[in-house]
């Protein structure tokens, strides 16, 4: 009888490890798919990125830059409009600066990146504000120079913004994406063409 009963606890003692070594195992199972999933929809870029900014605290940088100068001909605002395109392995991602040149000072903004939906595919976020709107929206801020080099046809400047997602509020996984700050924006050396003188060539 001892014997049965020796016979008997050795066999669920070892149907408990079992059963332990699978929990396991569908734990580790699990885990794996999780980080596998996250890698999936992580954004893969290309090489050769230079870095401008940081993105709610997190280093963002563009592959592509170039800018272009122009005139209104009703208010005769001379506006400088940068951007700085980052080309990703699928899609891309990018920051435009719009300068009123005259004033020396940074009138809107735009930031199309991708962020994640409420099922972690990651999708195209539009941040868009004027200066003249900022009333309407009191966590938004912006700030920036801009200085022009005529003789080189290149820009520098800098940029600090603060913008709120509007249009794809709803869609998106992550609350903290909702609101973007970008700082530490310095950028030098950047070409631009000025349609000032497209004007002189069809003058000729």
């Amino acid at each position: 009888m001892k014997k049965i009963i020796a016979i008997l606890t050795v066999s669920a003692i070892m149907l408990s490890c079992g059963n332990t070594d699978k929990k396991e195992q569908n734990s580790m199972s699990a885990s794996e798919t999780k980080t596998t999933t996250t890698v999936k929809n992580k954004i893969e870029s290309t090489s050769n990125i230079s870095l401008l900014c940081k993105i709610n605290g997190e280093e963002w940088g563009y592959t592509k830059a170039d800018g272009l100068v122009s005139r209104n001909s009703s208010t005769n605002v001379r506006t400088a409009t940068i951007t700085f395109t980052k080309k990703l392995d699928k899609g891309s991602e990018a920051v435009q600066l719009e300068y009123d040149v005259d004033k020396n000072t940074l009138t809107r903004v735009l930031a199309e990146l991708k962020r994640p939906d409420k099922e972690g595919n990651l999708f195209t976020n539009f941040y868009n504000q004027s200066a003249n709107q900022l009333d309407r929206n009191p966590e938004a801020s912006m700030a920036g120079t801009v200085s022009l080099n005529e003789d080189a046809r290149v820009a520098a400047g800098t940029a600090v913004f603060t913008v709120q997602n509007d249009y794809e509020k709803d869609k998106l996984g992550n609350t903290s994406d909702l609101l973007i700050t970008i700082s530490d924006l310095k950028f030098s050396g950047v070409p631009y063409s000025d349609t000032e003188d497209l004007k002189k060539l069809m003058k000729k």
